[in-house]
């Protein structure tokens, strides 16, 4: 049985069970704007960060988390189209 420690940890691995940079970095930057938002509400206008700074990192994770997205949908698909040809092969 998978308790949450190693669920957490299964989030941040690729088909091959590695360590992959795009959901580290897809959290990192929700956890910045997050961060940043909160602060902001509480702030004056005059300490907000820079409206590029802040599109910037919304790129970099929605590009994170659309790259990490994709490769976990597209591997299922190659694995298939693999065994397929296997199949044929024998």
């Amino acid at each position: 049985m998978m308790n949450f420690k190693q669920w957490v940890i299964d989030l941040f691995k690729d088909e091959r069970g590695s360590t992959s940079v795009k959901p580290v970095i897809a959290l990192l930057g929700s956890l910045f704007l997050s961060t940043t938002m909160t602060i902001n509400s509480f702030s004056h206008a005059d300490f907000a960060p820079a409206d590029n700074l802040v599109d910037a990192v919304l790129i970099i994770t929605a590009i994170g988390m659309g790259a990490d997205t994709l490769d976990k949908f597209s591997s299922p698909s190659k694995k298939k189209k693999e065994e397929t040809i296997d199949d044929t092969e024998a």
